[in-house]
């Protein structure tokens, strides 16, 4: 070590940067009051007292861990053809399955026919896995 590399600072990770950055401080704090709110939610692809056809009516939502974890969820889930969906939130619903609120989407086809609409507990311990009849799940969101 020369006598001048005590000044050189070492280079930022971007993990740092967006540390540093308040947007994402705030979205992780957000994040991270939400997933207080899913620990005493279930950790399985299907809620254990939900009845009913799996994820298209609230008393058979689908489970999901946070809001964030609903819109990772809807970001894979694929039409009968393997098109991506398009999604619009139309609301927060009651059910006697869970204590709190479950969101409904419309979900369409990118051509805009309108193929179901679906409902969402986001106040669980994990995403789940299994996607609603006639739908698929890829495995990551990119494609």
């Amino acid at each position: 070590m020369g006598l001048f590399d005590i000044f050189r600072k070492k280079p930022k990770s971007v993990l740092d940067a967006l540390n540093e950055n308040p947007l994402f401080k705030q979205q992780k704090e957000l994040y991270e009051a939400m997933s207080l709110m899913c620990q005493d939610g279930v950790d399985a692809d299907e809620m254990p007292n939900g009845y009913g056809e799996f994820g298209m009516t609230p008393s058979n939502p689908i489970p999901c861990k946070t809001v964030f974890g609903s819109t990772s969820y809807l970001a894979r889930l694929r039409a009968p053809d393997g098109a991506k969906v398009v999604y619009d939130r139309i609301g927060s619903f009651g059910s006697d399955v869970t204590p709190h609120p479950v969101d409904g989407y419309e979900i369409s086809h990118p051509d805009g026919q309108k193929l179901a609409t679906i409902y969402i507990s986001p106040y669980q311990q994990r995403i789940s896995r299994r996607a609603p009849k006639g739908f698929n799940l890829v495995d990551t969101p990119l494609s």
